[in-house]
């Protein structure tokens, strides 16, 4: 059988009432006390259609449940109440034993009705537990905004803390190029004030192969003239690996191979791996095995002006910031080598010390 709907007026406070019993005039009586009230009931007399009723899309405030109903029709406070905590449930009869308000009670029952006795009072006491079952809506709703704003704001901090790591990244990103750039300011200034002193050019190119070791560590090094046009002569060398040998065929050699291939070359070069190319040369570069090479042109314009090439055992072998301080320095290499150049062409272009009477008269 179908349920029965009673309905009237909603008003702000009305609630869902679903009425469960076995007498139609009794139910009747009820529906139409409490639609006075502005709620909306529903009755039916049996449970299979109740469940349906509680399954539907409206929520159901209220129970009222007729203790003939038996265990089948408590079992339903349970039932609704675990898929909605917010219910409350009423039973009615006829007549109450103790026994029966226990059972009730602990079925999840908010109160035990007797009628016709309790009839006038029955809006009073369904409108205090419909209050109950008001405020824990509201609890529920309160919970539920609460919980939507605490995810809105984990996922705001989310987004801050996001927000915020890549913020400190740059910081320290731009710190460390700052950082960087300052160093390179500072110890572009200390070189050049090193070599600007220096106007013997392999004075100043031993100078500088000093310098570069401070900054670098211990290395083997050469600079490499370029004496003709396709030959390259050794300008200056440090010999810090192999003191006890003679290296100067090594670096000569040395000097064939990266002279002519660095000349054009506007960038450092780093060989990781020189083995290869030591057993190629033959006995003469045998010493390079194992060894890691970095090497530079020093440029005027399309002049090169100098090849210097630094090597040492690739268990050592050079670091990204090797290549910074290295980068900063040829620059003020090649400063002071075209310096140094234009002073002794300049010299060269002097015209000749004017003659003695002496030599005019060795001359007659």
């Amino acid at each position: 059988m179908t349920p029965h709907e009673y309905t009237t007026k909603a008003s702000a406070t009305a609630a869902s009432i679903l009425i469960i019993g076995e007498q139609d005039d009794v139910r009747t009586e009820l529906a139409s006390a409490l639609t006075g009230l502005g709620h909306m009931c529903v009755t039916t007399h049996a449970i299979h259609a109740a469940r349906d009723a509680m399954a539907g899309d409206a929520a159901c405030d209220l129970l009222l449940i007729a203790a003939s109903t038996g265990r089948t029709g408590l079992d339903i406070i349970q039932e609704a109440q675990t898929s909605d905590p917010c219910i409350r449930a009423l039973v009615y009869g006829s007549s109450s034993s103790p026994a029966e308000v226990v059972e009730a009670i602990r079925s999840g029952a908010s109160d035990f009705i007797v009628l016709p006795r309790d009839l006038d009072r029955i809006t009073e006491r369904v409108s205090q537990v419909l209050s109950r079952v008001q405020a824990h809506r509201e609890r529920e709703r309160r919970m539920a905004d609460l919980a939507e704003a605490c995810t809105e704001l984990q996922a705001t901090r989310d987004e801050m803390s996001d927000q915020v790591d890549t913020l400190c990244g740059d910081l320290a990103s731009a710190y460390r190029t700052m950082r960087e750039q300052i160093s390179d300011v500072a110890l572009a200034s200390e070189y050049r004030a090193l070599l600007g002193q220096e106007l013997d050019l392999e004075v100043m190119l031993r100078t500088a192969l000093e310098a570069m070791m401070q900054r670098i560590g211990p290395v083997n090094a050469a600079v490499y003239l370029q004496e003709v046009p396709g030959s390259w002569g050794i300008g200056a060398y440090v010999n810090y690996q192999w003191q006890d040998q003679d290296i100067m065929p090594m670096l000569k050699r040395l000097g064939e191979v990266v002279g002519p291939g660095m000349k054009n070359e506007q960038g450092l070069v780093r060989f990781d791996d020189t083995t290869e190319f030591a057993a190629s040369e033959g006995d003469e570069m045998s010493l390079l095995q194992s060894s890691e090479i970095a090497a530079f042109a020093c440029h005027r314009g399309d002049e090169c002006l100098a090849v210097f090439t630094l090597f040492r055992e690739s268990e050592v072998g050079f670091e990204d910031e090797h290549a910074a301080a290295l980068d900063v320095m040829r620059t003020i290499v090649a400063e002071q080598m075209s310096r140094i150049l234009r002073v002794h062409r300049r010299n060269a272009m002097e015209w000749p010390d004017e003659p003695t009477g002496d030599s005019y008269g060795k001359a007659a």
